[in-house]
């Protein structure tokens, strides 16, 4: 655990751990619910009794939730919640079709932290079909059809998991489960084209339920979008921390990147890290990699605060991983150095809100495959950060930190599913203050800029 120090650092960063604490508080959703008919583009239902969603930067869930606001969502993920408690010694089947995609998942949850997952490699399926995620497998394969069991025990040690199996550790409280889909294919749904998976509760005895009669027996009565934010008046509080420039606090110039490791160390970084002591005193602990804010344990990330009163610009340069080209549908599964990569800007921990996302695949390359991005508010887009000159943009957003800041913005890289190969990932990060050092090329080389400055330099 950490060590929060002492003085009024600990009265504020307790105060924040109080705020974490309140994982039950979910983000309401609006009571009306959205019509089908109006949502076209769907071949398969996008939400059902079992599964609440869908939960989308494209579109709002069936319940008229924003997906923006999920936890710092990323704009090419849809996911889908499910919410569900099992009757001592049963077990729920999900019989599914594998997406026509980037990417399946399946995470769950305690407190907002992943406690399992399985993800498309891990998933074999059923007799006579095959697995199109698997590298080489033939991506347009019309038998493709599992079935993975959701257990209520606590994830087993090594070499003791049950094939096609993902562990809810019911014995913590209800079952979160989450469904992820990346980058449908062109023309797809947000489904994949494959639909949801559909549940099957199997008693101790054998005898299964399916459809409405599962929801019947399992579902848990709040089905709100869960999320992990924070209050205002903490949030401001936090700005103000003894020793801290409260208009740019916790941005600093130089930028700061770090991988987030779970809630608390993050966000103790807004009350110590104004002070060198502070830094210094934080950045020795060790801290334990939890995840939070309903993470995808297949991914890892690095990110930093920034303010435009640094400057109106915020440029970002390095060498883009090798990914698979699946927007191009090519006809089987392309190898590369992880499975997707993405950049998005995000409002504060009172919002959590994703104004804009680049993914691997709308960054525009240079030679050897270095990239440059520049952040800004859409009015001060220089003229060369466009598609012609080589030049990626992306949006810093227009409300800030989402609670009276215009000038705030984070900044967050993804990294998932690597390759064991990779070694420059950020899951290879063991400890704060090396990320440069094991990232290398690949680590976010970042700077203010004016508009001028960064016009001057032409295409």
């Amino acid at each position: 655990m950490l060590s929060l120090g002492a003085g009024p650092v600990r009265v504020i960063a307790a105060a924040a751990g109080m705020a974490l604490a309140a994982i039950g508080t979910a983000v309401a959703a609006a009571d009306r619910p959205a019509s089908r008919a109006a949502q076209p583009g769907f071949s398969k239902p996008e939400a059902t009794c079992f599964w609440e969603g869908p939960i989308s930067t494209k579109r709002p869930t069936t319940r008229g939730y924003d997906g923006r606001n999920f936890n710092f969502a990323e704009e090419s993920a849809t996911y889908w919640m499910a919410r569900f408690s099992l009757p001592e010694g049963s077990e729920l089947e999900l019989r599914g079709r594998y997406p026509y995609g980037r990417y399946m998942s399946f995470n769950t949850y305690t407190e907002g932290a992943p406690i399992d997952t399985l993800s498309d490699p891990s998933v074999d399926p059923d007799p006579g079909s095959t697995n199109p995620f698997q590298p080489g497998a033939r991506r347009e394969v019309k038998k493709r059809s599992f079935t993975i069991t959701v257990s209520a025990a606590a994830p087993p040690g090594e070499g003791a998991r049950e094939p096609n199996t993902i562990y809810g550790n019911q014995s913590a409280g209800v079952i979160e489960l989450f469904y992820r889909v990346y980058e449908p294919d062109p023309g797809r749904d947000l489904t994949g084209g494959a639909g949801l998976p559909e549940p099957t509760l199997v008693d101790s005895s054998g005898a299964s339920v399916t459809g409405e009669q599962v929801c019947a027996a399992v579902n848990d009565p709040n089905r709100e979008i869960p999320g992990q934010p924070i209050a205002e008046a903490l949030w401001e509080t936090a700005r103000q921390s003894p020793g801290c420039d409260g208009e740019t606090n916790p941005a600093y110039d130089p930028p700061r990147w770090e991988r987030f490791f779970n809630v608390d160390y993050a966000s103790l970084a807004v009350v110590t890290d104004c002070t060198e002591a502070g830094r210094q005193g934080r950045l020795a602990m060790e801290p334990d990699l939890e995840g939070g804010f309903y993470s995808n344990r297949d991914s890892a990330y690095v990110f930093a605060h920034l303010s435009r009163k640094f400057g109106p610009l915020f440029v970002v340069q390095a060498k883009l991983p090798r990914f698979p080209r699946t927007f191009r549908e090519p006809k089987r599964m392309p190898e590369g150095d992880l499975r997707f990569w993405s950049l998005c800007t995000a409002e504060s921990r009172v919002t959590l809100r994703t104004p804009d996302c680049l993914s691997d695949r709308q960054v525009l390359k240079q030679s050897g495959r270095n990239y440059t991005v520049v952040v800004s508010k859409r009015a001060d887009r220089p003229e060369n950060a466009r598609r012609r000159c080589g030049i990626a943009w992306l949006d810093w957003g227009e409300r800030g930190d989402g609670v009276g800041d215009p000038d705030y913005a984070a900044l967050i890289m993804r990294n998932m599913l690597v390759s064991p190969d990779f070694e420059n990932a950020i899951q290879r990060v063991p400890r704060p203050t090396e990320e440069e050092a094991v990232m290398g090329p690949h680590f976010p080389r970042s700077e203010y800029s004016t508009i001028e400055d960064f016009e001057a330099r032409g295409c």
